[in-house]
């Protein structure tokens, strides 16, 4: 793992999978690690989501529950495989950057498609302005 933590739309994408914040919570709190009893009395993802952030970086029983989490449930614990081999046809970023920090595996972005040249019959932004057929 990296040591600054995973960045903000990684975290963005973990906040928005309830299944993932509410277990990581839960297997912390069931720990016998100094954080439990904070964890055990959180609920909301406001409350839960910001902790699991800062914590990450300095405690070595959050990170491996967040990391552990998100490998057995997102990833359905097929971590020895390939991204390609679980199907997820555009993946979130956030998602991406999981899979390379528990795997390493690189993953590569498709690159965006060329914009088509104008259509002849299609209006120019200047004729839109201009109030084109007036």
């Amino acid at each position: 793992m990296v040591s600054t933590g995973p960045p903000a739309y990684a975290w963005d994408w973990f906040a928005r999978q309830r299944l993932l914040w509410r277990e990581a919570r839960s297997r912390i709190a069931a720990s016998p690690s100094p954080a439990a009893a904070r964890y055990a009395v959180l609920d909301t993802r406001s409350e839960v989501v910001p902790l699991l952030r800062s914590d990450y970086r300095t405690d070595a029983v959050v990170r491996s529950a967040v990391d552990e989490v998100v490998g057995e449930i997102a990833f359905l614990g097929r971590t020895d495989r390939t991204f390609k081999d679980l199907g997820a046809r555009n993946a979130p970023r956030g998602m991406c950057w999981w899979w390379t920090a528990l795997t390493g595996e690189e993953l590569t972005r498709p690159s965006p498609t060329a914009v088509p040249p104008a259509e002849a019959d299609q209006l120019r932004l200047d004729e839109v302005f201009g109030g084109y057929g007036g």
